[in-house]
């Protein structure tokens, strides 16, 4: 049982940046696995350090649901088994040493995922899609633009670029741990998370490094994080087309209507229920009257951030638990990274912690919540802290 564990895990890490299908396959084998251990007499359930946050989180968003006086009308809800992830890796994972390797599986991964997206960028092969019989997922970003948005295996650039900001953040911390093959890696997945052309990826690639810059150990830290913020400038400056995205990433007009359009109608739901919200998991049908009013919305599938996301389903209060676990998840990595005891410790627990804020920021302007192949990354990255800072208590 404990071999099986063991190499379920590893497909978990692999596929991170790899295979949507992979990863929830293995963490829904791996809460299989935990039920039979139960059965058997087994102990391998053990409290974790968000275990009250999640309890609140949880707890809020049934509130929510269940205020709105529309119990069963709310779907939602069968998105959020994402969050077994965090507890079977929190679970099984044996200690440091095996959390290090697996932070290094998702790296070497994410590497791989880069290295076929920067080709991808130039030619457009979509390789994996094409041997399985799929249609092709590569486009332009927009018509008429050089190269195309990377999706590497996935099925957009967004998941793609957003899911990359951990094996980015793993990468970077083994260079700064001074393991060569991460600095390699570090360029690799930094070029493809700016051909990705998801600008809120960018973002979150920018926070994961000024996270990484702030903690870093080594004298070196500072010209290798100079360096990565130069090579991403120079690749973003020889494109028109990526100059174009970033002269255009703040305006409230053009490219960025639809997307204020939709900040706007989830604003009127905050205003109009302030408290809990429409009831979360109800989005999909109860949002659609905020949207009518506001038409040059194109797309009525969630708020396009985590935050107001929350805050239209769940209320202040549900955005208030979510924000919780944030924090809670940031200081627990932060305690990690700091208290770890040798190089392979702290590039895993560091490069967590900065995927972790990363994903705070990311977040601001993508709902990767609700996202499974960016939630299984998070809640893999915050289980793998959980283990890590319980072993360097």
């Amino acid at each position: 049982m404990r071999r099986i564990a063991d190499a379920l895990l590893a497909v978990v890490a692999a596929s991170i940046p790899l295979s949507t299908t992979g990863m929830e396959g293995g963490v829904l084998a791996l809460g299989g696995l935990t039920l039979l251990a139960g059965i058997r007499g087994r102990a391998v359930l053990r409290r974790t350090p968000l275990d009250a946050v999640l309890a609140v989180f949880y707890g809020t968003l049934a509130l929510s649901t269940l205020a709105s006086g529309h119990p069963l009308a709310a779907p939602g809800w069968l998105r959020l088994w994402v969050v077994l992830t965090f507890f079977v890796v929190a679970w099984w994972v044996r200690d440091r040493r095996h959390a290090a390797q697996l932070a290094r599986v998702v790296a070497v991964a994410g590497t791989v995922a880069a290295a076929y997206g920067i080709v991808q960028h130039f030619t457009g092969v979509d390789w994996y899609r094409g041997l399985l019989g799929r249609p092709r997922r590569i486009a332009p970003r927009a018509p008429g633009a050089a190269g195309f948005a990377v999706v590497g295996f996935f099925r957009n650039y967004l998941t793609f670029a957003h899911v990359m900001i951990f094996p980015f953040a793993w990468t970077t911390a083994a260079a700064l741990a001074g393991r060569r093959w991460g600095v390699a890696a570090a360029v690799l997945t930094a070029v493809a998370i700016v051909f990705s052309t998801a600008r809120g990826a960018w973002l979150a690639a920018a926070a994961t490094v000024g996270a990484l810059a702030a903690i870093a150990r080594r004298r070196a830290a500072a010209a290798l994080l100079a360096g990565l913020a130069l090579l991403a400038a120079a690749v973003l400056l020889a494109s028109p087309d990526r100059r174009a995205e970033v002269q255009g990433m703040f305006g409230l007009g053009g490219m960025n209507a639809p997307r204020v359009a939709i900040y706007r109608a989830n604003l009127d739901i905050v205003h109009d229920h302030p408290l809990l919200g429409l009831g979360f998991g109800r989005y999909a049908t109860a949002a659609a009257p905020y949207y009518d009013a506001h038409p040059a919305a194109d797309r009525r599938s969630h708020a396009h951030s985590n935050y107001l996301q929350l805050a239209a389903e769940a209320g202040l209060t549900g955005l208030g638990a979510f924000v919780l676990v944030l924090a809670t998840g940031l200081r627990l990595g932060w305690r990690a990274q700091a208290r770890a005891r040798d190089a392979e410790a702290w590039a895993a627990a560091a490069g967590a912690w900065a995927a972790l804020v990363g994903f705070v920021v990311g977040g601001l302007t993508q709902y990767t919540f609700g996202d499974n192949e960016v939630a299984v990354a998070f809640w893999f990255a915050l289980g793998l802290l959980a283990r890590l800072g319980a072993d360097e208590a």
